[in-house]
């Protein structure tokens, strides 16, 4: 799963699978960590006799099994069963199982709508860009009835996970859709910054005049554009990419050019 986990429970001969993730788990401790680091993509149905069965079968564990069986039959929340869980492995200190429990919590107390779009806003913190715009295009196609604002907010996260893949022609579209709906300036400068990257002085200038903005107004936020191109950290950049180029260095520049790749390829992955 990516680091070195230490188990001292027994280990699974068949793994218990994640539908979720597409992944086997062969611990608790996995188990654990995969709860820890994807809380926003728990569902009630995580809570299932699949999961008690395994932990019976697999990893000798009945007690514990059979108190998560308890905590479904009784109705329980998935914040309960979740800390039952971890509260079986070592994994988390005390503290943190309560913070899992709580946030858990707070999505107990919201709609599927808008927990379907935490959950893809977590798919764009983690760079998984394909995947996010997957969900919020699934989301998109049952919004009837749902508040026109959150609608809005939906459409301009879907334009962050196009802008980190560098489609900016589909991030421009998206915040515009975004602004009709929210109507918060966020997404307006988001839109004008897309096509500001596209290099299209029209797509730009018609939009400012479509949202209300005066000429004044639209020169004002191009210019502010043009400074944020201009930070310290990017003339770094800069500097550095020219200087390896100046100094010959082609092994080191096409290693760093199969890095982006990789981590574009990465942030694709569905």
């Amino acid at each position: 799963m990516g680091e070195l986990i230490l188990c001292n429970q027994n280990m699974a001969a068949f793994p218990y699978y994640v539908e979720e993730a597409a992944i086997g788990v062969y611990s608790l401790e996995e188990l654990s960590y995969y709860i820890c680091h994807n809380v926003y993509l728990l569902r009630s149905d995580f809570m299932n006799e699949d999961l008690c069965n395994w932990l019976e079968r697999e990893l000798k564990l009945k007690d514990a099994a059979d108190a998560l069986r308890e905590i479904v039959r009784k109705g329980g929340t998935l914040s309960e069963f979740v800390t039952c869980l971890l509260s079986q492995s070592g994994y988390c200190d005390r503290m943190q199982i309560a913070q899992i429990a709580q946030q858990i919590a707070e999505l107990e107390h919201k709609s599927e709508y808008e927990c379907s779009k935490i959950r893809a806003d977590r798919y764009v913190t983690n760079g998984r860009y394909a995947a996010a715009i997957a969900a919020y295009r699934t989301l998109l196609a049952n919004q009837a009835a749902e508040n026109p604002i959150l609608v809005g907010n939906v459409w301009h996260n879907m334009g962050k996970a196009y802008t980190g893949l560098f489609r900016f022609r589909e991030a421009a579209d998206c915040y515009r859709k975004a602004y009709g709906l929210n109507e918060n300036p966020e997404s307006l400068r988001e839109c004008l910054y897309a096509y500001r990257c596209l290099h299209d002085d029209d797509g730009f200038k018609n939009t400012a005049a479509e949202c209300g903005m005066t000429a004044e107004e639209a020169a004002e936020e191009a210019h502010r554009l043009s400074e944020l191109s201009r930070t310290d950290e990017i003339r770094q950049f800069e500097e550095q990419v020219d200087g390896l180029f100046a100094d010959g260095q082609e092994d080191e520049i096409a290693g760093m050019l199969a890095e982006w790749k990789d981590t574009y390829r990465k942030n694709c992955r569905i």
